[in-house]
């Protein structure tokens, strides 16, 4: 065997070892107690689609009736890659498995596309620099630490199904030896995330520059790639979807997605079509081929202008960062509430806190990949146009978004590993032998790898599964708690609910928190991670009185209070809804202004309930809530402890 391949073969083999090894470190607490639990909250969304999938397969539930309640609301997730988790246990237990055999086999799922993932990293690293840059690429994704912390064993989130199928399509689009099969995976990427029409951007783009560098058609590429990828999410979307109908929006799953390749398709072959008449490359066959195309898919299109273009500006703002409030329609809603996203940490711009995070969690190569795709751009002149100019396009589209929001550093991993290798290439231009060259290159990607390194470390060791005092008040409210419907009914999959849905009483929690209770206590919730019921949410625990509080609970039908600590958060909720804060900082950390004794978060967590002095004022006991139940754990509040999470009955 040629030496670099043998080279190439055992360092995929060294980088799926270390890689799955290094994912497999949250085994231990996700089982701990001999109980399955899952990471985040998206996780247990994620987790409730499954065990629909498993009973129901391949279907699962495309309107939540008990998320955003009374209302419902659509799940922004595709089905594909739910049933992906639901998988494992369908094929070993049947429809009838059981909830822990449901998560055991689920989380099992991210492990086998993470090291799918770091597979196709060595295959990119080939197809770019050869056998050797592709062992290398594999197993930096295989450490970097921004892929390794969403590609977890248990992590059921759909972030590793983003990466698996992004570097499929990338990979397919590079080598180009079958468009077609480029066609389907693009279909099976926006199946599994919605957000993955990004690549048929990318692939819209690189193919009208291909046209425009080589002067060779790319209307067979168009059709088979981007026409074909919108035909087949087009039909396996109304086909899961089945009478419900979604708005046109980015947000969720729908038909937004096929229609947005569809245009994406049209687009790219009208352009291309202008650009070859004017250079007298149209003959009448021709013309009438592309004519026939750009015809289909205007047709499919151009009903639908209106919502596209609105979708493609959101869309957009989303990826950069900002949203422009909440807009819903009957069964769902069609853009994010203002300030949604400022909430969220993993939403924040990569360099906001200066370079480091990048650095610790991409490399410093990462720094580089901005020059390393000016290099690219400036190849696309010289040798293979369209290989180096479709790299370059990708490489603007990735660093745009790991900067936009750092949830998406894990597109950026095999990016800033191609920074490293393009790096140390360059370096070996300072040896003059063999040997020194080698050196030269090795200690260039170490001294780029190595402040990894407290990444590594971070992932390896953290804990993110909460707590079990988290896990105990989940198993109250759904052991002591009255539930008018089974949360895994099947009829909850008809356009006909259950009847009993009629009596059903939900729970009202921080909006954080809501696929949480939905999943572990199986009740009905208002807020919920989606975005769903955000500004209600918030809107209840800094209500300034009872009245207010009530008003908006009943409205919501919610019989049911979850509370915890809010004070890192209350000033930014003053803020979204332009109200004075809360809390003022001092060196002894926040402190409670006059304002913050009047909430209904203050009322409720930090008194239970109960009439006390603060500010001066004397408040009153509140009437319509009462305490039932209080974790065994607690916080300090200056010199008192307070259980770290509260259940309260809503009385009539």
């Amino acid at each position: 065997m040629n030496p670099r391949r043998l080279v190439f073969f055992l360092g995929l083999a060294v980088s799926l070892l270390v890689g799955i090894a290094i994912r497999l470190s949250t085994r231990e607490q996700l089982l701990a107690g001999g109980r399955a639990r899952t990471l985040t909250s998206d996780d247990d969304y994620h987790m409730r689609r499954a065990r629909f999938a498993v009973a129901n397969y391949p279907r699962t539930i495309v309107f939540d009736p008990l998320m955003n309640f009374p209302k419902g609301g659509v799940p922004i997730w595709p089905p594909l890659y739910d049933v992906a988790l639901a998988t494992p246990a369908r094929l070993l237990h049947g429809s009838s498995a059981t909830p822990e055999q449901v998560a055991r086999g689920a989380f099992w799922v991210p492990v086998v596309f993470a090291a799918g993932s770091i597979l196709l990293a060595g295959w990119l690293g080939k197809l770019v620099a050869g056998e050797i840059s592709g062992a290398v690429l594999a197993l930096f994704v295989a450490i970097c630490p921004g892929h390794i912390l969403w590609t977890q064993y248990g992590h059921t989130d759909q972030h590793v199904a983003e990466s698996f199928f992004g570097l499929l399509v990338l990979c397919l689009f590079l080598r180009r030896r079958s468009n077609l099969w480029t066609g389907i995976v693009l279909a099976l990427a926006v199946l599994a995330w919605q957000g993955a029409i990004y690549w048929g951007a990318i692939i819209a783009l690189a193919l009208f520059v291909e046209a425009i560098l080589t002067r060779e058609s790319v209307l067979r590429p168009a059709v088979l790639i981007l026409g074909v990828s919108a035909a087949l999410s087009a039909a396996a979307t109304s086909w899961w979807l089945g009478g419900v109908r979604p708005p046109l929006t980015y947000i969720s799953f729908g038909f937004f997605q096929p229609l947005f390749l569809a245009a994406l398709a049209g687009g790219t072959i009208l352009l291309e079509t202008l650009l070859r008449a004017t250079r007298r490359q149209l003959d009448g066959k021709e013309l009438r081929h592309r004519a026939i195309a750009v015809a289909a898919a205007a047709a499919a299109v151009l009903p639908f202008a209106g919502p596209l273009a609105t979708g493609f500006f959101r869309g957009i703002g989303y990826a950069a960062g900002t949203t422009s409030g909440e807009a819903t329609a009957a069964t769902g809603y069609i853009s994010y509430p203002k300030n949604w996203l400022s909430g969220i940490f993993e939403a924040r711009p990569l360099l906001a806190d200066g370079p480091g995070l990048a650095v610790e969690q991409l490399s410093a190569a990462f720094l580089l990949a901005p020059l390393v795709v000016l290099l690219w751009a400036a190849r696309a002149k010289q040798s293979r146009p369209a290989f180096h100019a479709a790299l370059a396009i990708w490489g603007i589209v990735t660093i745009f978004l790991a900067l936009s929001q750092r949830l998406n550093v894990y597109y950026a991993a095999p990016l800033a590993g191609l920074a490293l290798i393009e790096a140390a290439t360059l370096a070996r231009r300072f040896g003059k032998t063999p040997a020194t060259r080698t050196v030269a290159a090795a200690a260039c990607g170490l001294a780029l790898a190595i402040p990894m390194a407290p990444g590594i470390r971070e992932e390896v060791t953290a804990v993110r599964v909460p707590g079990s005092d988290f896990f105990d008040t989940m198993d109250w409210m759904r052991d002591k708690l009255p539930h008018a419907v089974d949360a895994y009914d099947p009829r909850l999959l008809s356009p006909s609910p259950p009847p009993e849905l009629s009596r059903a009483e939900s729970v009202l929690a921080p909006w954080s928190l809501g696929h949480r209770v939905l999943y572990n206590a199986e009740l009905p919730v208002i807020g919920n991670n989606f975005g769903y019921g955000f500004n209600d949410s918030i809107r209840f625990f800094i209500a300034g009185s009872e009245e207010e509080a009530l008003a908006i609970a009943r409205s919501r039908r919610a019989r049911w209070v979850l509370a915890t600590d809010l004070v890192p958060r209350m000033n930014d909720y003053a803020g979204y809804f332009d109200r004075p804060p809360y809390l003022r900082q001092t060196d002894r950390g926040p402190m409670p202004l006059p304002s913050y004794f009047s909430t209904m978060q203050a009322r409720l967590y930090d008194f239970d309930g109960g009439g006390f002095e603060g500010a001066g004022n004397r408040f009153e006991p509140v009437r319509h809530f009462r305490l039932v139940h209080a974790s065994r754990s607690g916080i300090p509040r200056g010199t008192r402890w307070l259980a770290r999470w509260k259940v309260f009955e809503i009385l009539e």
